[in-house]
């Protein structure tokens, strides 16, 4: 674990609109904020928050959604972290009991169902699921168009996808597979996928040409683009489900009031814009955030009336169905 150091910054530094109060009395200490993205997105924060509580110092642990949900119920008995950021719905969902109520700031600026009701959570982005295919490759015609094309034998070998027990992400497509067509879909996808530990391969894998077709989320796709790959998203023409990750308090973490401090601060509009913005181009879930320029407007995407609670509830047994099928490949 590395830490942080804070940045120098006033306290007298004047608050974008929508952005977080000076604090009423100097915060110091540190927080350990657990981080389901990359070190990059979780440092973007650290240091926003950082301008606004100079002497609290931040802790980035970055792991995928699996890992880091693992350790936090090791952790139960004594929690080593006070934050876990960025983390699928689902996740929370079904170790909501880990998560300290704790009513943010901001809470009138989230809708009821982009929080939890007990406040152990509030909803984040929104990683809409795709596909992400390398145009140079496959002709447009000729790509996937929808979940139940990535089971035609003619893509074996020519598909990547992270592996859904560490990956929050790779989880999300896998239920939403699921629920629409059931496991022979899944069946035949094994068959026809390479299966990696890193949500991160399953896009950078297209971008650079070692595979066809992935399963990513869409900012994913956006960002290889605007680095000059030839990679497109498609939107499965079933639809996708309309989702959110999100970020709560570990309960029983050791710093709760810079934990507090700092879901006030993430839950801003400030940090929903930093998380919009470029890098990382991410759909926020509050209102008055503009989506990234250049992503497919919602209203044109088809969504399905994916049952996040199934998910959640069904997670254990899902994973251990997969695993078995993995098994037998």
């Amino acid at each position: 674990m590395t830490p942080r150091f804070p940045l120098v910054a006033a306290l007298g530094l004047a608050l974008v609109a929508g952005g977080v109060r000076p604090p009423d009395a100097l915060a110091a200490g540190k927080v350990v904020v657990y981080n389901a993205d990359t070190a990059e997105f979780g440092e973007a924060f650290a240091q926003a928050f950082n301008k606004h509580n100079p002497d609290v110092r931040v802790e980035i642990i970055s792991a995928g959604v699996g890992q880091l949900f693992t350790r936090v119920k090791a952790e139960a008995a004594r929690p080593q972290g006070d934050i876990i950021l960025a983390a699928s719905h689902e996740s929370f969902l079904q170790m909501a009991d880990l998560f300290q109520p704790y009513t943010s700031r901001f809470d009138a600026d989230f809708a009821n169902n982009l929080k939890d009701a007990q406040r152990r959570f509030y909803g984040f982005s929104m990683p809409l699921q795709v596909l992400i295919v390398n145009t140079s490759l496959v002709p447009a015609a000729d790509a996937p168009k929808a979940w139940k094309d990535l089971g035609d034998p003619k893509w074996k070998g020519k598909i990547i996808m992270a592996n859904p027990a560490l990956s929050g992400s790779a989880y999300a497509q896998l239920a939403q597979m699921i629920q629409l067509h059931g496991w022979p879909l899944i069946q035949q996808i094994v068959k026809n996928a390479t299966i990696t530990s890193s949500s991160k391969l399953a896009y950078q894998g297209v971008g650079t040409g070692e595979f066809v077709i992935g399963l990513t989320g869409e900012e994913n796709v956006f960002k290889l683009k605007g680095e000059g790959r030839p990679v497109e998203a498609i939107h499965p023409a079933e639809g996708t489900g309309l989702r959110f990750d999100a970020v709560g308090i570990i309960k029983g973490g050791p710093n709760p009031d810079n934990a507090k401090l700092f879901l006030d601060f993430i839950t801003s509009r400030e940090a929903h814009g930093i998380a919009a913005g470029k890098p990382f181009f991410r759909r926020s879930v509050r209102k008055d955030v503009a989506p990234p320029p250049g992503l497919k407007p919602t209203a044109e995407i088809a969504f399905f009336d994916y049952d996040v609670q199934k998910a959640a509830r069904e997670k254990a047994g899902y994973l251990k169905k997969f695993d078995d099928i993995m098994a037998a490949k």
